[in-house]
C-alpha cells in the first residue's frame, strides 16, 4: 500500500513520543518533517554509499553526441537522462544491432591533459565523468559515428519530496532504516533528544549496518583498455 510522505512522518514522530505515542503532527512538525527527510536523502546521496537506488537507465545518443547529461526532471534544459542526480555509476556500455560495447571510464585528469581527447567520431570506448550541483555530465570519447542506445547503471538522487508525495521510490527493505533516521533527526530539531533511547539508537545502527551492507560499492566501469574489438564488432560498429 502505498504511503504518503505525511503518514510516514506520523509514524515516525511516534517513535520519539514514548510518553504519549498518538499525538499527531502539530505546528510546523510537518514541514520541519519534509525538510529532514529532504535533507537526509540528498546527505545519503552524496557518496551513494546509504543510497541504494541503484537501477539501469538509458537513452539514445546520436552522430557526434559528446555528451550524456543525468539530473532532476526539474533541470532546465531537460536531461537526457531524467531521473535524478548520478550518485555513482557501477557500469557503461552501448548497444548496436544487439551488439553491446562496454565504455571504459578514465579519470578527468587525464582527459583535460591529454590531446588524444579532442573531437572525434568513431566507436565510443571511454566515457570521462563531469559532476556538476545539479547534474553530472558524462563525455563520451570518441563522438559516436551514428546512433547508439546508451546505458547506465548506478545510484540516482531522489528528487525532493512534499507532504502529498509517496515514498514509493524507496526499496521495501530500506524503510525501517529511513524511518528510523527521520526520527533521529526530528528529536534533535524538536527538543526531544531525551526520548531517542539508548534501544532505538541500537536498532538504528543495526539498520544503518544492513543498509551499508545491501549498497553496491563498486564503482569500477568494467572493461579492458587494452583490449581490441574483433573484426565482427567492427563491421558493425562501423569502424
Amino acid at each position: 500500500m502505498a504511503q504518503t510522505v505525511k503518514q510516514f512522518l506520523d509514524q515516525s514522530y511516534r517513535l520519539i513520543s514514548a510518553s504519549s505515542p498518538t499525538v499527531p503532527l502539530h505546528g510546523d512538525d510537518l514541514q520541519m518533517g519534509i525538510t529532514i527527510i529532504n535533507q537526509l536523502l540528498n546527505f545519503y546521496a552524496a557518496t551513494g554509499l546509504m543510497l541504494t537506488i541503484a537501477k539501469t537507465e538509458s537513452c539514445p545518443i546520436i552522430l557526434n553526441q559528446q555528451e550524456v547529461i543525468i539530473g532532476p526532471s526539474t533541470f532546465v534544459p531537460t536531461p537526457d537522462i531524467a531521473v535524478g542526480r548520478l550518485a555513482n555509476i557501477d557500469s557503461a556500455w552501448i548497444v548496436l544491432n544487439n551488439l553491446s560495447y562496454p565504455l571504459i571510464q578514465k579519470s578527468r585528469d587525464e582527459f583535460l591533459a591529454s590531446f588524444r581527447y579532442q573531437p572525434l567520431s568513431g566507436l565510443p570506448r571511454f566515457v570521462f565523468t563531469f559532476p556538476d550541483t545539479e547534474v553530472v555530465r558524462l563525455r563520451l570519447y570518441p563522438a559516436p559515428s551514428q546512433t547508439y542506445q546508451f546505458f547506465i547503471r548506478g545510484k540516482f538522487q531522489l528528487e525532493n519530496v512534499t507532504s502529498t508525495d509517496s515514498l514509493d521510490a524507496l526499496p521495501a527493505y530500506y524503510n525501517r532504516f529511513f524511518l528510523l533516521s527521520v526520527a533521529r533527526d526530528m528529536a534533535i530539531f524538536k527538543g526531544r533528544s531525551d526520548a531517542w533511547t539508548p534501544m532505538l539508537e541500537e536498532r538504528y545502527k543495526e539498520a544503518k549496518d544492513i543498509m551499508e551492507a545491501a549498497s553496491e560499492v563498486n564503482l569500477t566501469i568494467v572493461g579492458d583498455s587494452e583490449s581490441l574489438l574483433n573484426g565482427a564488432y567492427r563491421v558493425a560498429a562501423g569502424v
